[in-house]
């Protein structure tokens, strides 16, 4: 009885050592790959921003949403024809973008076939020129 005891904790002892072996191997093998580096492409202009805005700009079916969902609701509306509160809603959203964001979310509402309220364009203008 001693003896199977003895055999079956030599097993267990034998296999967390293999697997240690192994986890230290693998590890080792990590930290001694080279960190990849990410080239640009060879026709790439330097200005990454652009570039991607110009990549997203020409699929025109990548629509993101900026928790505006609400918007939504004044598809095909002129630009003119926005109430008080209407615009405000569009203001309330405009203000809480990333300066970098507001752009990608005009070309949002765009592709939504939602029209920003004509007097915050110069708002939105102004927003995107303090980057």
């Amino acid at each position: 009885m001693e003896l199977i005891i003895a055999f079956g904790f030599l097993l267990l002892t034998a296999i967390g050592v293999v697997l240690l072996i192994k986890a230290n191997k693998k590890d080792k093998q990590q930290q001694q790959a080279p960190n990849e580096v990410v080239t640009p492409p060879s026709d790439c202009c330097g200005a990454h921003e652009i570039c991607e805005f110009d990549q997203i700009k020409a699929d025109e079916s990548i629509i993101e949403y900026y928790d505006d969902e609400e918007l939504d609701e004044y598809k095909n509306i002129d630009e003119n024809a926005y109430s008080n509160n209407q615009i405000e809603e569009f203001r309330e959203v405009l203000y809480t973008l990333k300066t970098e964001e507001i752009r990608y979310w005009l070309l949002s509402i765009e592709r939504r076939h939602i029209q920003l309220p004509a007097i915050l364009k110069s708002e939105a203008r102004m927003l995107m020129a303090e980057a």
